[in-house]
């Protein structure tokens, strides 16, 4: 059973000063648009997890790979994190499609990293 309705939640975090205006609003978007997409794929069946959090880091310098902690049996969730660059969702901040795209882009890079390390089937976003 998930702890949530959604089987991806996303969250954002500072690593460096400065905000990143309506990124909440394009984080919780992009929940629920994959939400169905993921449902229909029922990619989750078949895993130990049925829920990924993932957090954004907002920092100096974005990184390519994302950080996927060990699963823990005692969970059903699968913590993912990604970085990154500060710079980079100040400069679509403005532009909610945009801002949406850059956050789906980096679920995206999480789900592909997913697959490699933990067979989940491709989820098309």
């Amino acid at each position: 059973m998930s702890m949530s309705e959604y089987p991806v939640l996303i969250a954002g975090v500072g690593l460096v000063k400065g905000r990143i205006k309506n990124i909440g609003q394009a984080m919780a978007s992009v929940c629920d648009e994959v939400k169905p997409l993921i449902e229909q794929s029922k990619a989750f069946d078949a895993m130990r997890f049925k829920e990924i959090n993932m957090v954004i880091r907002w920092a100096e310098e974005s990184i390519n790979e994302p950080e996927i902690d060990p699963l823990r049996k005692s969970k059903k969730s699968l913590e993912v994190a990604t970085t990154i660059s500060l710079r980079e969702g100040k400069a679509v901040e403005n532009d909610p499609e945009q801002l949406k795209s850059l956050v789906k882009a980096e679920l995206g890079k999480v789900l592909n990293a997913i697959e490699v390390k933990y067979g989940l089937c491709h989820i098309y976003i």
